[in-house]
């Protein structure tokens, strides 16, 4: 048992390291210019060592584009307790993941990988980016929906309509912030959290 449970431990450690290199390579060259070659060089084994692993580079990349929306939401808490208006929490959040966004570059060029038709991105990356980018949205107009009816909010608002526009906004603020580092992409989004803060907040009049 002992040797079985070190062997998972060894396979586990090799995985983490085979992501963290792909994750790397991915982000700084792009998935064309990224071979399993260079992923196994970095990682420092041979490329049958990753393809024991992971099947093929697509898999591979699945598994990257997994891992960073864990490590994403790990750097943020998201599943810590709060207290107060579910709403305002989902906004701090939203600040949250912009500040870690702009403390790793490579990481977050990553997570855009599949945006804007990029010609580098394969259909795993785009089909990620669509389902992260409807399940962002759709968990943010489920948050408000529920701050409404706790009436914790305005009772007037359009949550998918807010929903949306905090995805787009973010969406785009990022990628004007990979385009140009010298764009202060979290006190951008700063500022539109900070005005939906005010604009939501209920009536008590």
């Amino acid at each position: 048992m002992a040797r079985t449970r070190d062997a998972e431990q060894a396979g586990e450690a090799r995985r983490a390291q085979i992501l963290a290199a792909a994750m790397t390579l991915f982000a700084e060259k792009g998935y064309r210019g990224t071979s399993l070659a260079a992923v196994a060089e970095a990682a420092g084994i041979t490329r049958s060592g990753v393809l024991h692993h992971f099947s093929s580079k697509e898999a591979l990349l699945s598994a990257v584009l997994a891992e960073r929306d864990v490590q994403a939401f790990d750097a943020v808490e998201v599943d810590r307790a709060y207290e107060g208006p579910a709403a305002l929490r989902a906004l701090d959040i939203v600040d949250k993941l912009a500040a870690s966004n702009a403390g790793n570059r490579e990481f977050t060029r990553l997570s855009h990988l599949a945006l804007f038709g990029s010609a580098d991105a394969p259909e795993v990356a785009q089909d990620w980016s669509n389902e992260r980018l409807r399940t962002y949205r759709d968990n943010l107009a489920r948050v408000l929906e529920e701050s409404v009816a706790a009436q914790e909010v305005r009772a007037d608002i359009d949550a998918d309509a807010i929903a949306l526009l905090i995805v787009g906004a973010v969406t785009g603020l990022t990628e004007m912030w990979l385009r140009d580092e010298s764009f202060d992409m979290v006190a951008a989004v700063r500022t539109l959290t900070g005005v939906l803060r005010r604009d939501l907040a209920p009536d008590r009049g």
